[in-house]
């Protein structure tokens, strides 16, 4: 569970690829200067030092190998906008070879200053009429190369089924088979028209990923369109452009993509992938945050797939919940298995495996049979 550091102060957990406690130690005393004073010793007087300088909490040895460091660094360092508290927890230190960043906690100075998800899962469930403790389904129209009608008519079959949430794939952006304002206009319209058929609330997330000086266009547009929320990938475009999405005066729901976001678990340097997803992007506005799942095209662990879970749902101060995407592969015919794996507070996204279905309304609707069969009896209507 995610807890409040003390007040004043940032805890960051480093996985340090060292073979002896010693280099282990040095190596964490290297990082609690390089992250803040990255000056010599004796460069600025003791008093600074003391009261600047990052603190080395505990380094102890790790079951898998190597040794986790816990350094704690003050709020007067890291302030309490976002990308200053990333930097801090992982600047110049991810220059660095066999450093990880495990884990993160951050004091409520923070966690106070940065948004969160505007609506998050419960809010998510109430704008796509889905009865409390029923998991989420969601899909991705694409690939890339269809036009915008093509896209348009898969759109409208999923609505048709009744899916909570169709996604631009992260490769369609502002191509000529399918540019941003027609696509996003035309999938918008057959939405809502499949919406007014049969009274769901099927939310389109267009794909605004682009250049900046073109995000409040696109936002507007998709506001225009009556659309209920937008795709980001923030490790494309930064983690802050998320924030100002989620703080602005639009009241969309952020669906965060993770390409780009170099996470793989088995790397020795970056980011732990629970860490990203489960802290920063919740942090940073995400409603849902998609994740490429445990027997899918990554074969990620399914043990990290977990821990991203419980880090979008733990308690994180007064933010609300973040809806776990699990993608990348997950075939159809899986899903009561891996929502009764996950549990309720799931929004599992499928993509491939329901697009070579051959009657794709049918599939979709088994897909929705089983999110409704996965919802705790007592939750059921």
């Amino acid at each position: 569970m995610i807890e409040p550091q003390q007040p004043g102060r940032l805890a960051a957990t480093y996985r340090l690829r060292c073979p002896t406690y010693e280099e282990a130690t040095e190596v964490a005393r290297d990082i609690a200067r390089e992250q803040t004073l990255e000056v010599p010793p004796g460069v600025v007087d003791g008093q600074l030092e003391e009261r600047l300088l990052g603190q080395v909490d505990h380094v102890g040895d790790h079951p898998e190998g190597g040794f986790d460091a816990r350094i704690s660094y003050a709020l007067e360092v890291t302030g309490t906008e976002l990308l200053q508290v990333v930097n801090v927890a992982y600047g110049n230190v991810s220059l660095m070879n066999g450093v990880r960043l495990v884990d993160l906690v951050l004091p409520a100075e923070v966690l106070d200053a940065l948004p969160g998800p505007r609506h998050g899962l419960d809010g998510l469930r109430q704008m796509v009429g889905a009865e409390a403790g029923r998991p989420l389904v969601s899909v991705a129209i694409k690939p890339v190369g269809r036009s915008s009608r093509e896209l348009a008519e898969l759109a409208s079959t999923f609505a048709r089924a009744g899916v909570d949430a169709i996604k631009d794939d992260h490769g369609l952006v502002d191509q000529g088979a399918a540019p941003f304002l027609e696509r996003v206009t035309t999938v918008g319209a057959a939405v809502a028209a499949a919406n007014s058929e049969t009274g769901g609330h099927t939310i389109y997330f267009p794909n605004v990923t682009g250049p900046v000086d073109r995000l409040e266009e696109r936002l507007d547009h998709v506001v225009a369109v009556g659309c209920g929320g937008v795709m980001v990938c923030p490790s494309l475009m930064g983690l802050d452009v998320m924030r100002v999405i989620a703080s602005g005066p639009r009241p969309l729901a952020i669906m965060a993509h993770p390409t780009h976001s170099q996470v793989a678990p088995g790397r020795r340097e970056g980011i732990a992938p629970d860490v990203l997803y489960g802290t920063l992007y919740r942090l940073a506005g995400a409603d849902v945050v998609v994740y490429v799942n445990a027997g899918g095209r990554f074969a990620w662990p399914v043990e990290q797939c977990e821990a991203i879970n419980t880090r979008l749902r733990a308690p994180l101060g007064g933010h609300r919940t973040s809806a776990p995407a699990p993608a990348g592969g997950v075939n159809d015919a899986d899903a009561g298995s891996w929502l009764e794996r996950y549990g309720p507070d799931t929004m599992l996204l499928i993509g491939g495996s329901l697009l070579a279905q051959t009657d794709l309304f049918g599939a979709t609707s088994r897909l929705m049979e089983a999110a409704r069969a996965a919802t705790p009896c007592g939750a059921r209507s």
